[in-house]
């Protein structure tokens, strides 16, 4: 906080006022409840447009465009963070062995990297197909 207030008094105020924008904003991933999210979004942003800080700006056009995907967090705080992270690993082993004969081998050395990964345990119950 103390850092926070020098900014504010010695520096750049454009700095201080984007600053808290980004501190708010954080809020928004410790809502519950969708509505309440979205009225945090909406005041939110009105906020940040009156900033006058173009990247501010840019941020709000950005948040208003897929606000519809960032809702459905709020209830089901769900990310695509483990199909990523096995993207990255399948990448890093096509790029190592600079290609395979067969699909087969391809699979065993996915395998081989990634271990025993039970995936339908990584997905919450509710949402399980399987």
């Amino acid at each position: 906080m103390q850092r926070l207030k020098s900014l504010y008094m010695n520096g750049n105020r454009r700095i201080h006022r984007a600053w808290v924008l980004s501190d708010e904003f954080e809020q928004f991933w410790d809502f519950k409840d969708r509505k309440e999210a979205a009225d945090f979004l909406d005041n939110w942003c009105q906020t940040a447009n009156r900033s006058r800080l173009e990247p501010i700006k840019d941020f709000v056009k950005t948040i208003k465009k897929h606000k519809h995907r960032l809702l459905p967090f709020v209830e089901t705080r769900l990310t695509n963070a483990i199909a990523e992270g096995l993207n990255r690993i399948i990448k890093i082993v096509k790029n190592r062995a600079s290609g395979f004969r067969t699909l087969d081998a391809f699979f065993d050395m996915i395998f081989l990297t990634v271990g025993d990964v039970d995936i339908p345990a990584q997905i919450p119950a509710k949402f399980r197909t399987v």
